[in-house]
């Protein structure tokens, strides 16, 4: 807990002293115990370092003086011990003239001595050691013969020829003492961890607080106030409305009522300040102003929504990211790197499939709001009410089921980043006009609040629809159209990008083949023919697609015709792809119901190894027409 030093006028004391704290029991405490017999013997020693000083009468008066913060507790004199020492006195004396010397605490209430043991005394305070000597001069030569009090009085009637007393300390005053010494300690200790936290409250907030009194004079300023507001190292004790005024200090002691969030100019910077009385009983007794920049909350609100994002709201992807060397997609990426200089909002258009979110991503990831937010939500996969919650957030008990506290929607989310609304031709009309006041306003207002927030969102909507078209009709606003169709980004669909086909296709199935622990296969001339014939109305992702049936599907290492026959999605593209293509295993591939004689069959199913789901693939029909056949030519009955 601590260390107890007790500074004991005479030897005898130490034993004394010693039992008693011993008796306490109180683990954790460290006694220290030190004979003197003087103040100024006490004073020169440097190696006191303790929590509190345990002392008595003069000693302790002086040692207040001289600790500085360390607390000292009196050892009392009692009055018991007190008459003990003037019963003393009167047995080995024959005493005419008795005096009473020692500190305040020690004498108080000894002049009662008189009437309880008919004696005359004479009672004479000291503070330190000269003030004593002086005094019991005064007192020898006004007749006194005889001196009771401590070692230092005592001491000094010795050397100036008087007789003396010395008053002891009784173990109940010992045993108190040590008491109250260790509540000081603990006391102490605690304000020191109060002042402490106080302390590093004040250094360590980036919010500047300045405090007034009554009167408007600074008695407390932070560091962030001074490197704020640029205030003088000597501001404490000067009025407030002298050196800033525009805190508004003055007022708020006046009125006594809180102001806050305000926004004032001060050193040349806009602040955020908080203006708050100190009331105690109903008197308004001083003020507190909190403040930070304006540039500092919107940082702090950047990193806090930057953390938000990187939950998952983050793009992935970049312009190297995207595959092809076409002219056309070259072309493409190259406009795009061209929007992702500027914050206008883009309007992506392209078929099924085209990759309309990688480009989203990409110019996100390449414009000046990289470090920002990119959050993406599908038009098209959430019912209105729902997509207009998550749009734009709700406040607490805006509907049934409403989460406490609110919700924070999709566009304060994006805030300082991008928001890409993919398939914008979706939304209802309400919803977009709604989503029409946030392009022009900048700000949005959640669900069941009548808040108003600012929002910082560049927007890239996509959509595979013709939104000129569908304005015309008027199934989509005139005005939000001239608001999302400032820069158009036009995707080129796969079967115009021919030159891509087979390097995507190679790129895709070793993917997947390192990916599923097979082989990396070829594609052989006649099925890069069909790849390239065949009109990919899924484009790139319906590319993926095949590629990774081909990657499961395909048994031998390299991919024929037949392989491919047997993947593509839809009959009149695969029969396209087949009639369009030359070499026999095409023929073999594209033959009709009409054209699978026994022939065919047999030898589809021999070079299967008789394995019917192969048999049926390497023909390009189903296991149910191949079962049909089968049955019709009576092969295997």
């Amino acid at each position: 807990m601590g260390k107890i030093t007790v500074i004991i006028p005479y030897p005898q004391m130490r034993a004394v002293v010693e039992q008693t704290f011993q008796e306490q029991n109180d683990p954790g405490w460290e006694l220290d115990i030190i004979f003197a017999t003087g103040v100024r013997g006490i004073a020169r020693r440097r190696d006191i370092s303790t929590d509190v000083v345990v002392a008595r009468g003069v000693t302790a008066a002086a040692l207040k003086r001289l600790m500085g913060d360390t607390p000292v507790v009196d050892m009392p004199v009692s009055g018991y011990d007190i008459l003990r020492a003037v019963k003393a006195c009167q047995q080995r004396f024959a005493a005419t003239r008795i005096a009473i010397v020692g500190s305040k605490d020690m004498i108080y209430g000894a002049k009662s001595i008189e009437d309880i043991m008919d004696i005359k005394l004479a009672v004479v305070e000291v503070r330190e050691e000269d003030d004593a000597e002086q005094s019991i001069r005064d007192l020898k030569t006004s007749g006194v013969d005889i001196v009771i009090g401590g070692v230092m009085s005592t001491q000094i009637a010795e050397r100036l020829g008087l007789k003396t007393v010395f008053i002891e300390t009784g173990r109940e005053a010992i045993y108190h003492a040590l008491r109250e010494a260790k509540r000081v300690a603990r006391v102490r200790r605690q304000e020191q961890e109060r002042s402490e936290q106080f302390r590093a409250i004040l250094d360590y907030s980036t919010e500047g607080i300045i405090t007034v009194d009554a009167a408007g004079a600074i008695n407390l300023v932070n560091a962030a106030a001074m490197k704020i507001t640029g205030l003088p190292g000597e501001a404490v004790g000067r009025p407030v409305d002298k050196l800033l005024p525009q805190l508004g200090l003055s007022r708020v002691l006046a009125s006594g009522r809180a102001e806050l969030g305000e926004i004032e100019t001060v050193n040349g910077q806009q602040l955020a300040v908080n203006r708050v009385p100190i009331i105690i009983g109903n008197q308004t007794v001083g003020a507190v102003a909190t403040f930070q920049p304006v540039a500092d909350i919107q940082a702090l609100e950047g990193k806090i929504r930057q953390k938000i994002y990187k939950r998952g709201l983050v793009a992935r992807l970049t312009f190297d990211d995207i595959l092809g060397d076409s002219p056309a997609i070259r072309r493409t990426i190259a406009t795009a790197r061209e929007f992702s200089k500027v914050n206008s909002n883009v309007l992506i258009t392209g078929e099924t499939g085209t990759g309309k979110e990688i480009f989203a991503q990409s110019i996100h990831n390449a414009s000046s709001r990289r470090k920002g937010p990119f959050v993406a939500v599908n038009c098209a996969a959430l019912p209105e009410n729902l997509l207009e919650s998550e749009l734009f957030g709700y406040a607490e008990g805006a509907f049934t089921g409403a989460a406490r506290g609110g919700k924070m929607g999709l566009f304060e989310l994006a805030h300082g980043g991008t928001i890409f609304l993919d398939e914008i031709s979706e939304i209802s009309p309400k919803l977009q006009g709604r989503l029409l006041r946030v392009l022009q306003e900048r700000e949005i207002m959640r669900l069941g609040d009548d808040r108003v927030i600012p929002v910082d969102v560049r927007i890239i909507a996509a959509t595979n629809r013709d939104l000129y078209q569908m304005m015309q009709a008027g199934l989509f606003r005139q005005d939000l159209y001239y608001r999302v169709d400032v820069l158009k980004l036009v995707l080129p669909p796969l079967r115009e990008r021919q030159e891509d086909i087979i390097p995507l296709m190679r790129h895709f199935l070793r993917l997947y083949c390192l990916r599923s622990n097979r082989p990396v296969k070829e594609i052989d001339p006649d099925a890069q023919v069909m790849l390239c014939r065949y009109h990919w109305p899924g484009n790139v992702r319906e590319l993926r697609n095949i590629a990774e049936r081909l990657a499961v599907l395909a048994s031998g290492p390299v991919i024929g015709a037949r392989d491919i026959a047997a993947v593509l999605t839809g009959e009149t593209g695969r029969r396209k792809a087949i009639n369009e293509t030359a070499g026999p295993a095409a023929a073999l591939a594209g033959a009709n119901d009409v054209d699978l004689n026994r022939a065919i069959l047999l030898k589809a199913l021999e070079e299967a190894d008789y394995h019917y789901g192969r048999a049926a693939a390497r023909l390009g029909i189903s296991r149910t027409t191949l079962w049909r056949r089968l049955k019709q030519y009576q092969v295997g009955e």
